[in-house]
């Protein structure tokens, strides 16, 4: 995986450690605070940071995310304010940013603005648990072209967990 993403795993392997890799909700318990949380984080050596975009049926989370994504949607938070965070965030720090939404805010931005608009909010990669690799057409092709790195949820093979789990 190219650019910070790529440095910041290739640095936690020859380190012999696992990614810090924190996960808060964009605008919980506001944007202020969210803010301040996230640059506390980057300051306390996260290796890369996930972003999450609040989302009115969060299926894929669990009820603390579903929660937090509750507050932050209450409070008006939406997409466009999830990439003002990554602006803010990016021009402070340069801990790899994430952001983790689903594939309906992404179509109602519009995928090539969102896209276009990731990158320059300094957004590095963007895991959408929604849409599996096949049908990732609609935004593979336009977040190709800017260099944003999409990161699937996979489920690993029975055989593949087996040699894992015994």
């Amino acid at each position: 995986m190219p650019g910070r993403i790529g440095r910041a795993l290739e640095r936690t392997a020859t380190e012999g450690r696992l990614a810090f890799v924190p996960f808060l909700t964009s605008g919980f318990p506001d944007l202020a605070e969210s803010d301040r949380l996230l640059a506390a984080l980057c300051e306390e050596g996260a290796d890369l940071l996930e972003l999450g975009v609040p989302f009115s049926d969060p299926l894929a989370d669990g009820p603390v995310i579903q929660e937090s994504t509750r507050v932050a949607l209450e409070k008006g938070v939406r997409l466009a304010d999830t990439l003002g965070q990554a602006r803010r965030l990016r021009a402070a720090f340069e801990t790899p940013l994430v952001v983790m939404t689903y594939l309906n805010p992404v179509l109602a931005y519009g995928a090539e603005r969102f896209a276009r608009d990731a990158v320059a909010a300094g957004v590095d990669g963007l895991i959408v648990p929604d849409m599996p690799p096949d049908e990732a057409g609609p935004l593979k092709v336009p977040a190709d072209a800017v260099g944003l790195s999409l990161i699937f949820l996979l489920a690993p093979k029975r055989s593949s967990c087996s040699s894992v789990f015994g």
